[in-house]
């Protein structure tokens, strides 16, 4: 067993409290920042709108065509695999054959890598600078005792930089802390904005990087999407979910009687 160490209170109000000040402040700068220097977003054409809600209308189909009577079922199905397969429906008619490279080209694209660079800079440089601030300043402080046991494995993770081998695994450093609040910020965000939509979205910004754009490739092609639904509708086994409803339900009330 290791002896239990007594902690100084006034770490809260030196080391904790600043830390999670700090945290909260940059966290709610940076996405003011970000939202500065957000392009306004474009709006999008009516084309791709349609052609994208058609989409959605024939998977929705495909998944819920059990509500359908044999009729109308075999309609819908022709429609959609008719329509899926004609260009009636594509806000752009390309090719199988279109080179992917010439996405590379596309300024649509150059701009999203743009904006992607500059979401993964606010949040790689924003908290580069406070962990090296906690390095500094809070090195070797032992700020709490967790109330749980740990393996120790977690040892190296949560005492780094406190040079205590024989120190037990629940006293934990300043820069765990760090990560502390790095995951649990969000009711704090939640309270200084009034807004938990947007507190979801700063503790995001300060957890993940920004996601790469599509920049084309096999899966960009829309056409083979369409055509690729079309042959799903084609091969439907339909049932109605009517289909022998008398006989199931007397068939359920018989079992229902004999338990």
């Amino acid at each position: 067993m290791h002896p239990d160490l007594i902690l100084d209170p006034q770490l809260k109000y030196w080391v904790l409290i600043p830390i999670s000040v700090v945290m909260a402040a940059v966290g709610l700068l940076r996405g003011h920042v970000t939202y500065l220097i957000s392009p306004t977003p474009k709006q999008q054409d009516s084309k791709e709108v349609r052609q994208g809600q058609f989409l959605k209308r024939a998977q929705a189909f495909r998944m819920n065509n059990s509500v359908l009577s044999r009729s109308e079922f075999s309609t819908r199905q022709q429609y959609y695999a008719d329509k899926l397969t004609s260009p009636e429906y594509l806000a752009k008619v390309s090719g199988v054959d279109d080179d992917p490279m010439s996405q590379l080209t596309d300024p649509a694209n150059n701009e999203a890598i743009t904006n992607m660079l500059k979401g993964n800079l606010m949040n790689y440089i924003p908290q580069t600078l406070i962990m090296a601030w906690v390095n500094f300043f809070f090195a070797g402080f032992v700020v709490m005792k967790l109330p749980f046991p740990l393996t120790e494995g977690f040892k190296g993770m949560l005492q780094q930089g406190i040079n205590t081998p024989n120190l037990d695994v629940r006293y934990v450093s300043a820069i765990s802390w760090y990560f502390v609040n790095l995951f649990g910020l969000r009711p704090i965000y939640a309270l200084l904005t009034g807004d938990s939509t947007q507190a979801s979205q700063l503790v995001g910004q300060m957890t993940q990087q920004t996601p790469m754009p599509n920049l084309g490739g096999p899966g960009s092609n829309v056409q083979r999407v369409f055509n690729g639904e079309a042959e799903s509708i084609q091969i439907l086994s339909h049932k109605f979910v009517l289909d022998d409803v008398v006989e199931r339900l007397v068939d359920e009330l018989a079992d229902r009687s004999n338990l």
